[in-house]
């Protein structure tokens, strides 16, 4: 069939099945004057259509397309492009859906084909095109993935998600759906629709074939083959004209009935059709014929629900007769408020109290006795209930509930945007997520550096909470336009990838530290955990933000992660930023002044400008939020430098405290195990660093640091094995000389110093002359003075200002003392001591200074530092 005659025809067809077999004549007879085999094929349309079966569940077009147009079946086992087709998935007006393998990525798809008579349309080639990036656009948890559209020898494909489960019209077939469940499944539905509609497109048929029940309980939403791009949407020169009327009959609005023009609201209508028919077993509106259908939609009120279903809420009962209003007005108004309505409905049913369940009402229509017989039964059996098992019930699958879901990561969000460019906007939320959770004490959140290596992941879940040992995954998306930014998640079970809640948030970006607090605290009650009433202030309300100094501070955090050179200077520039669009950022300031003294520490240490600016952005945030944790660390790391003299105490009173305010702050555990070894604290700063790996169990530099203080202890071998797995350039300085120190103890000096050749090769720069300070001992070792004096002479040049330069100190008062020169010896370890290394379980038994031991000096200085250690233990047990 011609093309263009084709459109004609369905067009005319689609018209003439809503009218009256009375009104088509009159309707048909001005389109088909002169042509009269374009009469008889619509005529021989609309019968074939009034005689199908399932005309409810979609029209002649959909269900019968060899009525309209070729076949456009493809050979099983055959490819098309990268695709070996497999099987026949389903056909519809739309073309033929195939399964088909993916051979270059290795995964299944839905393929679905355009039929040859629409290649030759350039209308119909676009509309399919237009379904595609409508899909392709809405990257959601509960709507189908669009990863391809391609051509290949002629052939017009578009390549899905494949998605594992059955259809919504499936299950309607096996039997009535609880309210609970089809409340759960109308959720989901919804929240697909907030996205599609805030995208400015409308599905315009939703209906139970394209809702799929992913075998997790995952709902998907398919098609948006008829999708009407609204003029706010992308693509609004590609809109439908009103009076073609699309969709399929029983599932249309009253005003898409008529053709007229349609808004979101016909889709939650369309909703409110498939609650009904979930918890009744049967559509609202019937009739013999599409005709009678279409009237009873446009004229009448359904059956109420309690006539099929008699346990419904009348909440529930009001939400759907809400939704099937006949005009747009009285219905939700948007997808977001029908969200809003069924989780009020979900919270009912999940308590299971409704003062206006139907069961009473049906009681109340007896007479008055049979109802207080009714309703006196009813109370015996319930304090029976309580009594026997209620107690149990509550208290043990309370306990159960809780017990569940003791920890959690937050997986990467997706940037929706298509802008790589943005990711820091997506990662920022990201951070913002953990950040809220990780103050919940009772949950244990794994940190941004951990999930960090999930992004973009196709792993399976279970893996993944495998890997990371969590009980839950959360994952979802971002976009962000016009002023305005939108968050969709999903909280899954780790072990079995089961969904247990989703949601969709819009906000206003300058209610961007509201919206990360919501969807945090609407998390915790998910997962049934009491907050206490520390916990209960800290999820207290927050301001608006300025969005250009929000979007500054999200650009900062992510480059402040990449602890590099290049890295913090793009972090200090966009924080800077930050800070001067809204000085009030308590968030931005504590983050610039980390990113200051990022710089002092590894960068430039002789520039005191950094320690004057990091000091006052650390002030500057603590006056804004005494409460903010990340304030507390960047004053702890502050006070923890060499330009401070590095005042143990204080810098574990505010690593402390920022603990206290948020537990999953793993990097706070980093440094507060960094000061413990320093002072000798070894037992206590392997249990900080065991609870940071229980929160990031990728977290390298809590793992270098677990070596760094078994070597410390003098477990050597235990020390190599967790140095071995650290990834050398997490902080090639330290771990290189941590190793090297190792292997001398265990006396494989060969293997020590060529550890230490390949790391000088591969880091030449050697900060501190950690690496050189170690060949001096090598060297001493074996009687090579003069070599031994050349490397410290080279490693003090290295190592001057260098953070760590006590531990170069300390390497060379060794080398000193093994080349029996003890004033040599004795002057570099005091150093190493005031320097911030008073480590006293080291110095009294490491064999390397066996030659101070008979010193009266050296026994002086280190009953000095025992004695010191002891104010530290002190300390310690006020903890």
């Amino acid at each position: 069939m011609d093309p263009r005659r084709w459109q004609q025809t369905k067009e005319l067809f689609q018209a003439a099945i809503l009218l009256t077999p009375g009104e088509r004549a009159s309707f048909l007879d001005p389109f088909c004057k002169g042509d009269a085999e374009l009469r008889r094929e619509i005529d021989r349309l609309v019968e074939a259509h009034e005689k199908t079966v399932h005309f409810l569940e979609a029209p002649a077009f959909e269900t019968a397309p060899e009525l309209l147009l070729e076949d456009s079946a493809a050979p099983i086992d055959q490819h098309l492009a990268h695709y070996r087709i497999e099987s026949v998935l389903g056909r519809g007006g739309m073309g033929v859906v195939y399964l088909a393998q993916d051979e270059r990525l290795g995964r299944k798809v839905g393929l679905k084909l355009l039929p040859p008579a629409l290649v030759a349309d350039e209308a119909q080639l676009q509309r399919l095109e237009r379904e595609a990036r409508a899909a392709s656009a809405l990257n959601h948890p509960n709507i189908v993935t669009v990863h391809e559209i391609g051509e290949s020898d002629g052939t017009r494909y578009i390549a899905t998600e494949f998605v594992d489960g059955t259809t919504l019209r499936e299950r309607i077939a096996q039997g009535l759906i609880p309210p609970n469940e089809a409340v759960e499944i109308a959720l989901q539905i919804a929240s697909a629709l907030a996205l599609a509609h805030e995208a400015g497109i409308v599905h315009r048929d939703i209906k139970p074939e394209n809702i799929m029940l992913r075998r997790d309980g995952l709902v998907k939403v398919l098609d948006f083959g008829i999708a009407k791009l609204t003029a706010s949407g992308p693509e609004s020169a590609l809109r439908t004209r009103v009076g073609a009327v699309m969709g399929t009959v029983a599932y249309m609005s009253p005003e898409q009935a008529r053709g007229l023009e349609v808004d979101s609201r016909t889709d939650l209508w369309s909703v409110g059709v498939i609650l009904y028919e979930m918890i009744t077993g049967r559509p609202p509106f019937a009739g013999p014929t599409p005709t009678d259908v279409i009237i009873s939609i446009a004229e009448h009120a359904p059956a109420p629900l309690g006539e099929n279903a008699p346990a419904t809420p009348a909440q529930l009962e009001r939400l759907v007769k809400k939704a099937l209003a006949k005009k747009p007005e009285d219905r939700p108004q948007s997808a977001q408020d029908l969200i809003v309505e069924l989780k009020a409905v979900r919270r009912l049913l999940e308590t299971g109290s409704d003062p206006e369940r139907r069961g009473e009402g049906a009681a109340g229509r007896g007479s008055p006795s049979s109802a207080r017989r009714l309703h006196l039964a009813v109370a015996i059996v319930a304090v029976v209930l309580i009594a026997g098992v209620g107690s149990w019930f509550w208290l043990g699958l309370g306990a159960t509930r809780d017990s569940q879901i003791k920890s959690l990561a937050v997986l990467p969000l997706e940037n929706l945007s298509g802008d790589a460019g943005q990711d820091y906007f997506a990662d920022g939320i990201t951070e913002s997520l953990i950040t809220d959770l990780s103050k919940v004490g009772a949950l244990r959140v794994i940190s941004r550096v951990a999930v960090t290596p999930y992004k973009g992941t196709r792993k399976p879940l279970p893996e993944i909470g495998r890997e990371l040992e969590v009980d839950a995954v959360l994952t979802g998306s971002v976009a962000r336009s016009e002023g305005r930014a939108r968050i969709s998640v999903q909280l899954m079970n780790a072990a079995t990838a089961q969904n247990l809640w989703g949601e969709t948030y819009e906000r206003d970006l300058r209610d961007l530290l509201t919206l990360h607090r919501e969807v945090a605290r609407d998390i915790v009650d998910t997962i049934s955990i009491r907050l206490t009433p520390q916990e209960e202030v800290r999820f207290g309300k927050v301001g608006p933000v300025n969005p250009e100094a929000y979007d500054q501070y999200l650009r900062g955090q992510f480059y402040l992660h990449h602890q590099d050179r290049a890295g913090n200077e793009a972090a200090i520039t966009a924080l800077e930023r930050s800070v001067g669009s809204d000085p009030t950022f308590a968030a931005a300031q504590a983050s610039l002044a980390q990113a200051y003294v990022w710089k002092l520490f590894l960068f430039a240490p002789r520039d005191q400008q950094l320690a004057e600016k990091a000091f006052v952005a650390s002030e500057k945030a603590l006056a804004l939020d005494p409460n903010l944790a990340e304030a507390h660390l960047a004053r702890g790391r502050l006070l923890w430098t060499p330009a401070n003299r590095f005042p143990h105490e204080k810098a574990i009173l505010e690593y402390r405290r920022s603990l206290a305010l948020n537990p999953g702050l793993d990097e706070a555990r980093n440094q507060l195990a960094l000061v413990y070894n320093h002072i000798g604290a070894f037992d206590e700063a392997l249990g900080e660093l065991k609870k940071a790996v229980a929160t990031n169990p990728n977290n390298a530099v809590a793992q270098f640091r677990i070596g760094q203080t078994l070597v410390l202890q003098g477990e050597y071998e235990e020390a190599l094995r967790m140095l071995r797995r650290v990834p050398k350039e997490a902080n090639p300085a330290l771990v290189g000389h941590q190793m090297a120190f190792a292997l001398f103890h265990l006396g494989r000096k060969e293997e020590a110093s060529a550890t230490l050749e390949q790391f000088l090769k591969d880091y030449p720069e050697d900060n501190g002359g950690l690496f050189t300070s170690m060949q001096a001992i090598l060297a001493a070792s074996v009687g090579q003075a003069q070599i031994a004096e050349e490397k410290i002479q080279s490693a003090i040049k290295l190592g001057r200002g260098f953070g760590h330069f006590h531990h170069t100190a300390y390497h060379i008062a060794c080398a000193y003392s093994l080349m029996r020169k003890p004033d040599a010896a004795l002057k570099w370890l005091v150093a190493a001591a005031d320097d911030g290394f008073p480590c006293y379980p080291l110095f009294e038994r490491d064999p390397n200074l066996q030659n101070l031991r008979e010193d009266a000096r050296s026994v002086a200085f280190l009953e000095k530092l025992r004695k010191e250690g002891e104010s530290y233990r002190s300390l310690l047990k006020a903890d």
